[in-house]
C-alpha cells in the first residue's frame, strides 16, 4: 500500500484493522465447517438484528457471486430481470448473471440510475406472450452506480408495484452502508419489502467476503443448494 488516497472505489482501501483483529481472534482452535460453527451462528444473529426476524445470511466470496446467486434463487430460465441500464449486473459483471442464471436482463434507461414504477412498466409489455421472456424480478442498486439512493418512500412504491404484478425484488447492496449513512435510515428501512439482498462487506472494510441476505423466509431453505 502507498500513502496515496484512491476514491474510485471503496475496495481500493485496505482491510479495516478491527476486521483483521477479529479474523486473528477467530483463527484459533478447530470448528465445524459449512456453517456449523460459532461464527456463522453469530452472523445469523447479527443479520436478524439488522434486517429483522426471518432474515438469513449466506457468505459468498464477492459481489458478483452475491448478485448472480441472488438472481438464480429467484428465476427460471425463461424469466427476466428488469434493471437500470447502469446496473452493475448489466454493465460490470461480464455477462455472469445471464450466463449462470440462463435468464435475460431487461435494462431500462434512467436519468439518475434509479428505477421507478413508471420506468419498470416500460419493460412489462411481453407479459403473457409465449414468444417473450417473462419479467419475474426487479433489481435495484442501493447505492446506485451513479451515487443516488432510494428513499424509503421510493422503495415502497417499487415494492408495491412488484407485488401488484407478481414480481420479486432483488437489491444490489454492495454499498448499502453508504446509503444508511447518507439517508440517516436503518438498513431495515431501506430494504423493506426486498426479497433477496446482495450485502456488500468488501466495500465496507472487510477482507474478501460479501453475503446474500435472504429476506423472504421461504427462499432461505433452498438457497444453500443454489450457493453450492
Amino acid at each position: 500500500m502507498t500513502d496515496r488516497k484512491h476514491f474510485g472505489s471503496d475496495n481500493h482501501a485496505g482491510t479495516h484493522p478491527r476486521v483483521l483483529t477479529a479474523l486473528a481472534d477467530a483463527n484459533t482452535g478447530d470448528a465445524d465447517s459449512y456453517g456449523a460453527d460459532l461464527w456463522t451462528t453469530r452472523l445469523q444473529e447479527r443479520v436478524v438484528a439488522v434486517f429483522g426476524p426471518g432474515a438469513r445470511g449466506f457468505p459468498v466470496f464477492n459481489g458478483t457471486a452475491a448478485n448472480v446467486l441472488s438472481l438464480a434463487a429467484l428465476l427460471r430460465p425463461y424469466e427476466a430481470v428488469i434493471c437500470a441500464g447502469t446496473a452493475h449486473i448489466h454493465v460490470d459483471e461480464c455477462g455472469a448473471p445471464e450466463r449462470f442464471t440462463s435468464s435475460k436482463l431487461l435494462p431500462v434507461p434512467t436519468p439518475d440510475g434509479k428505477l421507478t414504477p413508471e420506468l419498470i412498466a416500460t419493460r412489462m409489455d411481453g407479459v403473457g406472450d409465449q414468444h417473450h421472456v417473462q419479467p419475474r424480478a426487479i433489481s435495484l442498486a442501493q447505492v446506485t452506480e451513479l451515487g443516488t439512493c432510494y428513499r424509503p418512500d421510493e422503495l415502497a412504491a417499487i415494492v408495491g408495484y412488484a407485488r401488484e404484478h407478481d414480481l420479486l425484488v432483488h437489491m444490489d447492496g454492495a454499498r448499502l452502508a453508504n446509503a444508511v449513512a447518507h439517508l440517516g435510515c436503518s438498513a431495515r428501512e431501506i430494504t423493506e419489502g426486498v426479497d433477496v439482498l446482495s450485502f456488500g462487506a468488501t466495500k465496507n472494510g472487510a477482507m474478501n467476503a460479501d453475503a446474500v441476505v435472504v429476506l423472504r423466509p421461504e427462499l432461505a431453505d433452498t438457497f444453500p443448494y443454489v450457493r453450492k
